[in-house]
């Protein structure tokens, strides 16, 4: 018996010796190196014979994604089955790798020609969008009621806000079962088991939790605050949940004033008025900004008046703070009533309207163009009247563009730096005049007219100056 076993041992050690030597012959073999599978080299049950690796990846792909998936439930029914994967695996290098994994194997094929069988990991790199959408709608999953989970909060709705309390549903993360079907695919598991309890989410946050409680305490005490906004013949007023969001988080009813600064912000952007439409009684029809056009919020003086607001607990009703309030009440369109005086610089033309009607005209020459005087655009109105003016630049006599011109009739709207006047050392009026040889920015009248329109304006009357 003992010689038996030294026979056996000894047969052993020189098929392993034999081994060893094929082996290391084998890898210096033209056929270890090639980037071909030698005949009778089957991968994952597919006959690789003679492929290169990037054959024998979409063979074996391919083979792959012909497999079924059934999908059993917890008593063994039957609930779906998946084919046509429509998947591209990451194998390459492990394909590259299958003759030096597997070497004695690949070895007694090159020698003797035996079949040569070897299995990968099918680790799926991506799947198509439609075989992703054929697991997740799978009717099994949305069959029946579908409830989602959600976590208990409070109702900010409501002005006690009350506790609703969490709901568990029985809606499947679809994204978690989908990323298990791959799973199972790539293992070459194709009796998967599904286990509806692993895939239903449960509320984090539930009815009795201490925080819900105390921020429920929060919310009573300080979101039942009232603070409203009015802009002209509109108004609205924040909901608890914005007024949550401009405080801070430590629950302690303080403004936050990084968080009003920008709600300040936001107020600004969508309610500032920079240029408003008008459609004159002249029949024209433009958009004006500049003077009392606009309404335009202060960002920095309402976020300071907001943050006293809020730390107030008291209710609020009120207009923003604003950098500039417009003419009339705050509206996107401009509305002058129906007397006023109408200078349309584009035809150098002043019209008054007086109730409705039109009781003056005449042709003007306002800022020059060229000069870079121009007419300052915008709603204005008559602030003084004066008769017998010297107008001046300002400076001194010896200083470059001073003057001095005597005027009759005097009808400031912007300080008293512009007006209408009338401008005896002129012999024409209208047409271009104003492009090359206008004023320094007042609006020029014949002296006639401009006395007619002085005894008709009183101090405070509209003026629309527009292009």
């Amino acid at each position: 018996m003992r010689k038996v076993l030294i026979i056996i041992a000894a047969v052993v050690a020189a098929l392993l010796v034999i081994a060893g030597i094929l082996t290391i012959s084998y890898t210096h073999s033209d056929d270890f190196t090639s980037d071909t599978f030698s005949e009778g080299t089957i991968i994952n049950g597919v006959n690789c014979s003679g492929l290169d690796y990037d054959q024998a990846a979409d063979e074996i792909s391919n083979a792959w994604n012909q497999k079924t998936v059934v999908v059993q439930g917890k008593l063994g029914e039957k609930l779906d089955s998946y084919t046509d994967f429509d998947c591209s695996y990451d194998i390459k290098d492990q394909l590259k790798n299958v003759k030096s994994d597997h070497l004695i194997s690949a070895a007694i094929n090159h020698y003797i020609h035996l079949p040569f069988n070897a299995t990968i990991a099918m680790k799926v790199k991506n799947c198509g969008n439609d075989f992703a959408d054929r697991v997740k709608n799978s009717s099994f999953l949305t069959h029946g009621s579908i409830v989602e989970t959600q976590d208990a909060y409070v109702d900010l709705d409501d002005p006690s806000f009350p506790i609703i309390p969490e709901v568990y549903g029985n809606k499947v993360n679809e994204k978690a079962y989908l990323e298990d079907v791959l799973m199972a695919i790539s293992t070459g598991n194709f009796l998967f088991q599904f286990d509806e309890d692993a895939y239903r989410s449960i509320p984090e946050v539930k009815a009795e939790d201490k925080e819900l409680q105390n921020y429920r305490k929060f919310c009573q005490k300080y979101l039942g605050q009232k603070i409203g906004y009015k802009f002209g013949d509109k108004s609205f007023t924040l909901t608890a949940a914005q007024l949550r969001d401009l405080m801070m988080d430590d629950l302690s009813g303080k403004p936050d004033p990084d968080k009003v600064y920008k709600f300040a912000e936001k107020l600004k952007k969508d309610y500032d008025v920079e240029e408003k439409e008008f459609t004159s009684l002249t029949g024209k029809t433009f958009k004006i900004s500049g003077g009392g056009a606009q309404w335009l919020i202060d960002a920095e003086g309402e976020a300071t008046q907001l943050a006293a607001d809020i730390s107030s607990h008291k209710n609020v009703n009120r207009e923003p703070v604003y950098l500039q309030k417009g003419t009339g009440e705050y509206s996107r369109t401009l509305e002058l009533g129906n007397t006023y005086i109408d200078v349309d610089i584009t035809r150098q033309h002043v019209v008054y309207f007086e109730k409705g009607k039109k009781k003056f005209e005449t042709d003007c020459v306002t800022g020059c163009w060229a000069a870079g005087h121009n007419t300052p655009t915008g709603v204005y109105s008559i602030n003084s009247k004066g008769r017998n003016i010297i107008l001046r630049s300002g400076g001194k006599k010896k200083d470059p563009g001073y003057y001095e011109s005597f005027v009759s009739y005097w009808m400031p709207f912007l300080g008293n730096n512009y007006g209408l006047h009338d401008a005896s050392w002129r012999s024409n009026f209208g047409g271009d005049i104003y492009k090359y040889s206008g004023s320094h920015g007042c609006v020029n009248l014949p002296p006639a007219k401009a006395g007619q329109l002085y005894n008709m304006v009183s101090v405070g009357t509209t003026v629309i100056i527009h292009n």
